[in-house]
């Protein structure tokens, strides 16, 4: 071989060798699993929440709404009881955007790769299936026993994607890359129309953002005795309901 010609290829050697490590870097560096990308799981994340919250007190015959903060931020990892790895969730809260946070109380969640599971106040709960698809359902309530009168609400929902990768304004950030899973949306008769019908109530909505997480929440469950004391004084025209609800509009994250 000419001398001359080896240093050439020696040359020719190196910048292949660069050429194809650099690809090869860039190919690793892959977008999120869609089963990560629309709820980030990694410590320091936080999304910020605006709250109004709903009570029907139908004892005193009124209806209740506070206003407030909410920080979701996961802190920590764990193994749970399959040996999956899970993460802690702080939820704090604040009366006013001036006030130091306060700690409320602590969700648990756990991403298999073809579900997300969250659990917090000892409810179980399957928020998202993967593949994500148009109009895909799952019974997302599955882990909670609905025998128990205090959770027969929460039985046999059919959770459905709808609005996959569609824009979504939650009345105060508008957001991109979204999908709306649709929990539940039943009643039956209404005290307005029927006051002598017992009726109830139940809706459950989540939208969630890529890169963020949950966006927007919206809940509410209450229930009409048409029995009650209150709602058969004529001389109370109000109809007197019995429950609760939540709207949770994400306004802040990193």
């Amino acid at each position: 071989m000419n001398k001359k010609t080896l240093p050439f290829l020696i040359l020719l050697a190196v910048l292949f060798t660069v050429a194809y490590t650099s690809c090869k870097k860039a190919d690793e560096v892959k977008a999120p699993a869609e089963s990560d990308a629309y709820f980030p799981l990694e410590k320091g994340k936080y999304v910020i929440y605006n709250v109004d919250s709903t009570i029907w007190d139908d004892t005193n015959c009124v209806k209740i709404i506070r206003r407030y903060q909410t920080m979701y931020t996961v802190v920590d990892t764990f193994t749970d009881g399959q040996g999956r790895m899970s993460y802690r969730v702080d939820v704090r809260i604040r009366k006013r955007a001036t006030d130091p946070w306060q700690q409320q109380s602590v969700m648990y969640a756990t991403n298999t790769g073809q579900e997300l599971e969250l659990t917090y106040d000892e409810l179980h709960f399957i928020k998202m299936v993967y593949p994500i698809s148009e109009n895909r359902t799952w019974e997302g309530n599955a882990y909670i026993d609905a025998r128990d009168p205090k959770l027969a609400y929460l039985g046999g929902w059919d959770y459905r994607y709808v609005n996959v990768d569609q824009e979504y304004d939650n009345g105060a950030v508008k957001y991109q890359n979204t999908v709306t899973v649709m929990q539940i949306d039943e009643s039956r008769n209404d005290p307005e129309t029927q006051p002598d019908d017992n009726a109830t109530r139940t809706y459950g909505k989540e939208v969630f953002a890529k890169g963020i997480g949950m966006v927007y929440r919206e809940f509410y469950y209450w229930t009409y005795d048409a029995s009650a004391k209150n709602n058969n004084d004529v001389n109370n025209p109000e109809r007197c309901l019995k429950g609760l609800g939540v709207v949770m509009r994400a306004v802040d994250h990193n």
